[in-house]
């Protein structure tokens, strides 16, 4: 496959997110297997083969916005343990379904083990296993957040949905893995990746973490790319049967061929 194209968007002002973003674009693995092209605007992704957005880096903790999920979009953290899917209600089969899509064409996981987070008691508490025998979806849970993390179960799971928002999903996370997340703006023709938190520079020591939680996104970018392709190029070309039916052609032989009772028929009448 050839090298990707993957457009890198500051969303906005800041030099010294600029000079990480150069560094991070540095990276030889990286630049083996992409071209990053660096833009101040979002329009960069009609040209590229996915974006990568950047909040800009703040002096303080809350001095920069982060980035929200559009409102067309799934948002997914992706960590090193499992792929996060937060939801500010209580999920259904329908949400189910869609992260097992997420997983299987995104993240080339067939069959992925789903796990179920909810604090509170849920409506439906069989939903598990409803998803697992109705739809043949491998579902578990639900869990709270605390057995989720215990003896690092989390770990056993592809896909995790965690029913009580972003911050739920966050405050996990933050305990669940101490590498660099990344989020994913999933459900969307265009592939949209970003930097977990809006960074923040203190010292010389923690730049280099913020190099790292700059390059996780646009790795992911780039697995999702190829996996999309993979996925969608396996389903337009089948492979041909590896039999044919003789039954089928017998039935055309059978139709074809006059009736007896008919051709008889017919030899009364001339007589």
């Amino acid at each position: 496959m050839e090298k990707l194209k993957i457009a890198i968007t500051l969303t906005g002002t800041d030099s010294t997110s600029k000079e990480l973003i150069l560094r991070a674009c540095e990276d030889t693995a990286l630049l083996e297997l992409c071209t990053p092209v660096f833009s101040d605007t979002a329009e960069a992704e009609a040209d590229a083969d996915a974006l990568v957005l950047v909040p800009a880096a703040g002096a303080t903790p809350g001095a920069s916005q982060p980035i929200h999920c559009p409102a067309d979009a799934i948002e997914v953290i992706v960590t090193d343990k499992a792929s996060f899917m937060p939801l500010t209600k209580e999920p259904t089969i329908e949400d189910i379904t869609k992260l097992r899509d997420i997983l299987e064409r995104d993240f080339d996981i067939r069959s992925p083990r789903i796990a179920i987070v909810q604090e509170s008691g849920m409506q439906n508490p069989d939903l598990a296993t409803q998803a697992t025998t109705e739809q043949g979806i491998n579902t578990y849970g639900p869990y709270t957040a605390e057995q989720i993390l215990a003896e690092d179960i989390a770990c056993h799971f592809d896909g995790i949905i965690v029913a009580g928002g972003t911050e739920a999903a966050r405050r996990i996370v933050a305990e669940l893995t101490q590498e660099a997340p990344a989020r994913f703006f999933a459900g969307r023709e265009s592939v949209v990746t970003a930097v977990y938190s809006p960074l923040r520079i203190d010292t010389a020591e923690n730049e280099l973490a913020e190099v790292a939680e700059l390059t996780h996104p646009i790795y992911a970018a780039i697995d999702i790319v190829r996996n999309r392709a993979f996925y969608d190029e396996a389903r337009q070309n089948p492979l041909p049967k590896l039999f044919h039916d003789r039954r089928e052609d017998r039935k055309a032989e059978k139709s074809e061929k006059p009736d007896k009772s008919d051709r008889s028929d017919k030899s009364d009448q001339s007589e």
